[in-house]
């Protein structure tokens, strides 16, 4: 089957990729909807209903052995070895989301595998840290990704530059086995600051009747660093394809420019020995990006993604496309982080998700 794009604004021309116009600074819309998720992540423990994966952990908790790789788990304690700085561990209640420390060669994620409504629209919104990388460069980014609700979510997509919901054949060989991409894949946002992300390398978007203007050659340099980029419907090793994505013009080395008015990843490279939980929240508070992804309710629905680059500006929306069609009656969603070669340390803290209209509450 050859999945179509859902819109066309993002196409190869004379150097440049055609792309949703980033934004004034948008205010935050504050839509008479229903709170549907609401975690903070900040404590010891957190809503059952979010099942960790891999390196994935709270702060607030007190620190303990590594989590086995690849393997599902109930939200504890960090390993007591980190690398990179990472806040400190038993924080609560300042303790934080971390998807991965700047150990290489890890994956986090976290999973809520409990359907939410999604024909009343959606607007999520949540802080993230991309920081503290102790190689030359960082790596790999965060994602936020939606899934079909009537689908079990117990298991990311591949990560690298998959960044944990789209599918990937490892390193980009014909003769490589395919990781699948996350089952039921609705629409995957990527926080890209490597920048793999954007392309179609390693076998990303497979089966789509358009391929990413990026190509689809796997090769150093990445081809879209601190680009926010958005991939659609997928489900096994097909579809996946790219929607929308903050790149402007091809340089004469591959690397595509990014539209952002900031960056992802944050300047903190230290954190101090023996520092509190109070000073490192003030350390981590200029390294703070938040993002909001909302979807319109009613008929012919809008994706916008917004981020608060924390320069007094507020919100900035940096993307804007049609929402791919047909939508699921009811949503499951994830966040998921990796490193590799290349490291960063990744949270996430303070995740709300609202409908944009009332949903019924059943008695």
């Amino acid at each position: 089957m050859m999945y179509r794009w859902v819109r066309s604004a993002v196409a190869v021309g004379v150097g440049a990729v055609a792309v949703a116009s980033i934004g004034h600074a948008v205010a935050a819309e504050r839509a008479p909807g229903s709170v549907l998720v609401e975690e903070s992540f900040t404590g010891a423990t957190a809503d059952s209903r979010f099942i960790g994966y891999g390196a994935a952990c709270l702060t607030g908790a007190r620190r303990g052995p590594a989590e086995a790789e690849a393997s599902n788990h109930p939200l504890r304690g960090c390993r007591r070895d980190p690398i990179g700085p990472v806040p400190p561990g038993n924080a609560a209640p300042r303790g934080y989301l971390q998807l991965t420390d700047a150990h290489d060669e890890v994956t986090g994620a976290v999973l809520f595998d409990t359907p939410i409504p999604a024909r009343r629209g959606l607007e999520v919104v949540f802080e993230q840290w991309q920081y503290g990388n102790t190689t030359r460069a960082p790596a790999d980014g965060i994602s936020f990704f939606l899934t079909d609700g009537a689908r079990r979510l117990n298991t990311p997509g591949a990560f690298g530059g998959s960044l944990g919901y789209a599918q990937k054949r490892p390193g980009g060989r014909p003769e490589a086995q395919f990781v699948p991409g996350v089952d039921g894949g609705y629409l995957g946002i990527g926080l890209d600051v490597l920048g793999e992300y954007f392309g179609d390398g390693e076998g990303r978007g497979n089966g789509c009747e358009r391929r990413s203007p990026a190509g689809t050659s796997f090769r150093p340099p990445a081809p879209g660093p601190n680009v926010v980029s958005a991939r659609g419907p997928g489900d096994g090793v097909n579809g996946y394809c790219l929607l929308d994505a903050t790149a402007g013009n091809r340089r004469a080395n591959g690397v595509w420019s990014s539209s952002l008015p900031g960056r992802l990843h944050g300047d903190l490279r230290k954190m101090p020995a023996g520092v509190t939980a109070k000073r490192a929240e003030r350390l981590l508070e200029p390294v703070k990006r938040v993002v909001r992804v909302a979807i319109s309710a009613g008929r012919d629905p809008v994706v916008t993604v917004g981020i608060d680059f924390r320069d007094g500006d507020g919100f900035t929306r940096v993307l804007r496309f049609a929402a791919p069609e047909p939508m699921p009656e009811t949503f499951k969603f994830g966040f998921a982080a990796s490193t590799g070669p290349l490291t960063d340390v990744q949270l996430i803290r303070r995740v709300v998700l609202r409908s944009k209209q009332p949903v019924e509450r059943s008695s």
